[in-house]
């Protein structure tokens, strides 16, 4: 907070003190809705092709509510910016700077949107202490009042972005911290023999976050109002495990532990391989990606034709052929629009799902089924996986999470996914 609020305090010295007068420039007009809303965007015109600072006092017509900014997503792309923003009030100022290029070439200008906490509508009255500032002569002068930014208000906040260490390849971040609704870019690198198997973020509640996968190992998200930690999961491609050998080749893998004779099939066919530096990692998620990469391995990794239906699914990665063949068989349809999100963990209700279509196109016997009455939360299975998810049951390949809850939402951990797959092989005969 105390950096925060002497950014602000730099900035609005800038502002004020830089007297050496530019060119005369047309003043910035304010475009924003006119109709009454819980959020509304704010953009400009007017603005001179050589700012690269800008400060603005904008009047809301709601004062009893308290508000925040988040700033544009194509305005945070440009190169070294930076944005903050104090309320007070019925007003919110909002600074913005480059620390390189400038804001804009076409002398429009979208900052983003003021939202009310509480959800009341208003509407963007006015806009006022409008300054901005070039690179090479100092303020633009425009005129206009300086506005209530008084120091009472509150600020954005940044939040941290922390990063595990993983084993066998590393996660950078484009920001070590941000404020909510930043777009935040990760990029994975593999070490040499191995892929990476899964990544994932949570927030501070432990929730996941949604990645958007941009190929090339590029990932986005945008920052929630929590901090969030990154973790990712680099699989040896080779089947190797990292250097440790013996019956029980995983340091993490205790004898007698649930898991021990799953993750022993799972690694003796070649089904799942460690992690690097002889571990297993039992309790790390597994990805959609991961799983069908498992059957196709099962399958006999048959050639393929074409490429996956899927805009996330890249030519030529780990997962690319397994996705394909899986999708060209109907075992696998994605979540609409085009996306399978082959990094997002799998849940147990997919993986029902998955194996059943799995099991069908083996021409195994699926019409068996369960009651799910003795589960409580039997009616959070979702629609399209509520007679899969009774297969599996009814099978035994999946078992409630306790007694009386089968957590159909709930992620499916490499250990979890081990048993699941010798199970289905000792089904498959």
């Amino acid at each position: 907070m105390r950096k925060i609020s002497a950014l602000l305090l730099t900035l609005a010295t800038l502002f004020s003190l830089l007297a050496v007068p530019a060119a005369a420039a047309a003043s910035p007009q304010l475009v924003t809705s006119g109709t009454a809303a819980a959020t509304q965007e704010i953009k400009l015109t007017g603005i001179p092709n050589n700012c690269q600072s800008f400060q603005a006092t904008f009047t809301l017509s709601n004062d009893s509510a308290a508000y925040s900014f988040v700033a544009d997503n194509g305005l945070m792309l440009l190169p070294g910016i930076y944005t903050t923003y104090q309320h007070s009030g019925s007003s919110v100022t909002v600074y913005v700077t480059a620390k390189s290029g400038m804001l804009t070439d076409t002398g429009s200008l979208t900052l983003g949107t003021v939202s009310s906490a509480d959800g009341s509508t208003f509407t963007v009255t006015g806009m006022s202490g409008v300054k901005l500032l070039d690179s090479y002569t100092g303020d633009i002068e425009l005129g206009g009042s300086s506005g209530g930014s008084g120091s009472s208000g509150s600020s954005s906040t940044a939040r941290a972005i922390t990063i595990k260490a993983s084993t066998g390849g590393s996660v950078t971040a484009s920001a070590a911290q941000a404020v909510q609704g930043r777009t935040i870019t990760l990029t994975a690198t593999a070490q040499e023999g191995y892929v990476l198997e899964s990544i994932a973020v949570t927030n501070s509640a432990g929730r996941t976050v949604a990645l958007t996968d941009l190929g090339g190992g590029k990932y986005t998200f945008t920052m929630p109002s929590s901090a969030v930690t990154v973790t990712a999961v680099f699989a040896a491609q080779s089947g190797g495990n990292g250097g440790a050998t013996g019956s029980q080749p995983f340091v993490d893998v205790p004898a007698g532990a649930w898991y021990e004779e799953a993750v022993q099939y799972v690694y003796e066919n070649g089904l799942m391989s460690g992690t690097g530096d002889g571990r297993f990692s039992p309790e790390v998620t597994t990805s959609r990606a991961m799983i069908v990469t498992i059957l196709y391995r099962q399958a006999g990794s048959p050639a393929v034709t074409g490429s996956a239906a899927f805009t996330d699914v890249e030519a030529g990665t780990w997962y690319t052929d397994a996705v394909t063949w899986a999708s060209a068989n109907g075992i696998v349809s994605g979540y609409g629009e085009g996306k399978f999100g082959p990094n997002d963990p799998i849940t147990r209700e997919q993986m029902a799902a998955i194996l059943c279509r799995y099991a069908s196109y083996k021409g195994m016997d699926v019409t068996k089924r369960a009651d799910l009455s003795a589960f409580s939360d039997a009616g959070q299975v979702s629609d399209y996986a509520l007679e899969t998810m009774r297969w599996a049951v009814a099978e035994g390949l999946i078992t409630g999470t306790s007694e009386t809850t089968l957590s159909p939402a709930g992620s499916a951990t490499r250990a979890q996914a081990a048993l699941i797959l010798m199970r289905f092989a000792a089904l498959e005969g």
